[in-house]
């Protein structure tokens, strides 16, 4: 989303970002399209955070479920 905030081009975002503060995009529903959008998660090796396993699992879980 920043860089639609910056005006670099358009995107597709879930419905959620509807609730986020101080946007400064529209958001427009797309009627009618049936379509799943790949999601794609990089991250370093190097990380020691917990939070990077804890986003690690969520996505795994995602693909396991078909989601």
């Amino acid at each position: 989303m920043s860089l639609v905030s910056a005006g670099l081009g358009i995107g597709f975002a879930p419905e959620w970002t509807l609730d986020l503060p101080n946007r400064n995009f529209e958001l427009r529903k797309v009627r009618g399209v049936d379509f799943k959008i790949g999601l794609g998660v990089a991250w370093s090796k190097d990380d020691p955070t917990a939070a990077r396993v804890d986003i690690i699992d969520i996505a795994r879980s995602l693909v396991r479920a078909g989601r």
